[in-house]
Order: structure tokens, then sequence, then C-alpha cells
């Protein structure tokens, strides 16, 4: 290990997260990965890393790490008023680490998630090709877990005497209190009646409390139709299901393998960058989209980032 660095506080939710699992879904473990990808993508790309290099992906804020050795960090994501020794960061650029120094995240005002890219990535176990910790699946130690303080952090690429780099102004992603996701419907949807659908489509859904890495819930009405008799099928990330209480939530990247519930459809895989960030009470639409254009947004964002979807 080149460089190397000491936790001192995690915040509410710390892990580390590259692009997820390729494998195990036949041993049932969900993909994992970022839940913002562009930003994650983006902490990488000013780094000059590959697309999943490995870094931390803080919920909230509260985030501090005192650096050991001279490196260059990228902080992209939701805007926690990044410090170093007291002097403002900065969001969406690289900043330059001298040995000593402290990192402080404070807590976002809005967005839900930041991103805290290495020079080189972080150094971390793997298991089924990926270092991204995902709770739920009780993955090996210590994949199992969020980070703690006084946790050791390592990465490989030490210190580079590149100049500084920012993600141009009209690719940073803003806070929105509201959000359009781009919706592509599944072939259950025909099982549900016009009148859900239209109530789908037309109602003004409200992120709940209950969001996480699993799924984001939402509250604004409920849907009564569906089939009735499921055997369960394989999940994607963006999979509308509908559960027994009739209010619908929309699968992200720690979701199960599968799913017994009634599905609508799908958002737009590029689109849930828009929920990693929203937080409870954001206003959600849904719009819908044609699969061929979300598949062109798709092949946009892998060209432009050098990567391959899982």
């Amino acid at each position: 290990m080149s460089a190397h660095a000491t936790l001192l506080s995690p915040g509410p939710l710390c892990t580390i997260q590259d692009l997820g699992r390729r494998q195990g879904r036949r041993e049932g473990l969900a993909p994992g990965g970022a839940l913002d990808q562009r930003a994650f993508l983006w902490a990488n790309r000013l780094l000059e890393n590959a697309p999943d290099a490995p870094a931390l992906e803080v919920t909230l804020g509260g985030l501090k790490i005192a650096f050991e050795s001279e490196t260059v960090i990228a902080l992209t994501g939701a805007d926690c008023e990044a410090t170093v020794e007291g002097r403002g960061a900065g969001n969406w650029r690289t900043v330059r680490i001298q040995p000593g120094q402290t990192l402080r995240l404070g807590y976002s005002s809005s967005g839900l998630r930041a991103y805290v890219g290495f020079s080189g990535g972080l150094a971390a176990p793997e298991f089924f090709g990926s270092a991204s910790i995902v709770i739920r699946d009780g993955l090996p130690s210590p994949l199992d877990r969020a980070l703690e303080s006084g946790q050791p952090l390592f990465w490989v690429g030490g210190s580079r005497s590149s100049p500084p780099r920012s993600v141009p102004i009209q690719y940073r992603a803003g806070p929105a209190d509201s959000i359009e996701l781009p919706f592509i419907s599944g072939y259950e949807w025909e099982q549900f009646t016009v009148e859900d659908h239209v109530r789908f489509m037309s109602t003004t859904w409200v992120v709940g409390e209950a969001s996480d890495r699993v799924a984001t819930r939402l509250a604004g009405a409920n849907l009564e139709s569906g089939p009735k008799e499921l055997d369960s099928v394989p999940l994607i990330d963006g999979t509308v299901q509908v559960p027994g209480d009739g209010a619908p939530l929309v699968f992200m990247r720690d979701r199960p393998t599968i799913g017994g519930y009634p599905k609508l459809g799908s958002v737009d895989p590029v689109a849930l960058d828009l929920l990693a960030q929203a937080r409870p009470g954001t206003v959600v639409q849904f719009v819908a989209t044609d699969p061929a254009a979300a598949r062109a947004r798709l092949r946009r964002r892998e060209t432009f980032f050098g990567f391959e979807s899982i």
C-alpha cells in the first residue's frame, strides 16, 4: 500500500462502493455498488482512475479523515461543505491533501450521498469480483458492515502532480425538490387496471422515510389491481414493484435478486441517480419513455466513462 489515512468519523453511514458485482446472482447476492453512479464515475474520472475503482459513499455527511500521506482526492455528489484544516475544499473537483491534514464533511442541506475518490482507488477486499459493501447480504467480513471510527484506509495511487481538475458546471447534479423519472412499462403492466395505470402515472408521489439502499419507497396512492398469483422472478435495478400495501417501491442497488409481488415496469437506469440523492419528502413524477431512448442514454454514459453496465 503506498498511501494511508485513518477514518476518524464515518458519519451516519459510510461504505466502500465500486460499480457492483457482475457475479453472484445464483447465490442470491445483490449487485451493490454506488447508488449515484454519475457522481461515483466523475470522482474516478477526475482522478484518471479506472471507472470502477473503489471509493467512499458517504450518506448525509459527518465524515472525518486524518491523512498520513500526501495525495489527491476527488469530491462529488451531495455538497457536504467539505473542509481541509478548516478551509473550504469545494465539490465536484480534486483536492490535494498534505500529510497530517484532516478532511471534514459537514452535513448536506440537500442531496443524500457524497463520494470521496482516492488516487488509484481504495484498496479493499473483494467478494465475487467487487469491493462493494452490501450489509443486507451478510457477506464475509469486512464486507458485511459499514465503516467504523478508527478504521484505516489504504489506496494505491499515492500523490500525483496533476493540476486541479473539476467537473464542468453543466454536468454537475444539483439539488431538486421534485424529480421526473422516465418509466418503461413491463410485461405485467397490462394485468393492472386502466384506473391504476392512470393513477400511477398521474400521482404526485413522495419519497418515504423508510427508503434506503435496497429500495426507494413511495407514498401518495394505493394501487389495488395487478396479478394475484405470481412466481418469484428476477429483479433489476429500477424495477417498480407493488407490495401488499399497494404503495409502489423502486428497487435500488442492494435489492433482492428475485421478487414475487406485481411489477409495473422499470425506471430508466440512468435516472436512478436522481433517486439516489432524493431525500424523504422529495416529489416524484413518472413519465413514459421509449425503451430505445433509455438504451441510448445508457450507451452514451458507458461510452463517455468507459465501462459496461451490469
